[in-house]
């Protein structure tokens, strides 16, 4: 009992050290969902009709719905990838997690003031497709803070170290992944639109 609790616990320690980045962009993207709920509760009647138009979901097919699930995470991305390019980047990668809280709060506060039917829309398609997207945006940035921090090194005089060899064809490569995974995500949120 006690070995098997030990090597658990090892494997924890592992699994916490070994995505320690990740961590910190978790939480500034709960934080964003907080916001955009308490966001939404706070905003007056006139605001909160403005934001009811711009969340609801258009209605003109399956062409429009993979382009409405693609469009947020693909410029996020493109960001993403520009800002790993940066040496002063950092400070803008850790904005995108918030802002895609910010929106997944928002459109989540909506739908449950909407009553039940909201709520099973929340639960069978804006919540799997919102985690998953966050999940990718969150390796994303993690890999874009990762060359940024390269880069800025690169930029202080005498400093020895180099980018490493291959970097930019993995990072690119890396990126071209996200962006598969990103279409999967769309073509997921597609068909459950389709569905709901």
């Amino acid at each position: 009992m006690t070995r098997t609790t030990t090597r658990r616990q090892r494997e924890v320690q592992h699994f916490v050290t070994d995505n320690r980045r990740l961590f910190p962009f978790a939480g500034l993207f709960l934080l964003g969902v907080t916001v955009g709920v308490a966001v939404y509760l706070t905003a007056g009647d006139t605001a909160a009709s403005v934001i009811a138009e711009a969340v609801t979901p258009a209605q003109a097919g399956w062409p429009a719905a993979l382009w409405d699930g693609l469009f947020a995470p693909l410029c996020m991305l493109a960001a993403l990838y520009l800002l790993g390019l940066w040496g002063c980047g950092a400070p803008f990668i850790l904005a995108v997690p918030p802002i895609h809280g910010l929106g997944l709060g928002v459109t989540e506060a909506h739908l449950y003031a909407t009553g039940t039917p909201g709520v099973l829309t929340v639960a069978c398609r804006v919540m799997p497709v919102g985690l998953l997207t966050a999940a990718l945006l969150t390796m994303a940035c993690a890999e874009s803070l990762r060359l940024s921090v390269t880069v800025s090194r690169l930029l202080i005089p005498d400093d020895p170290r180099t980018l490493p060899k291959n970097g930019f064809r993995l990072y690119s490569l890396r990126f071209a992944l996200f962006l598969g995974a990103a279409v999967a995500i769309a073509l997921l949120d597609a068909g459950l639109r389709a569905i709901t």
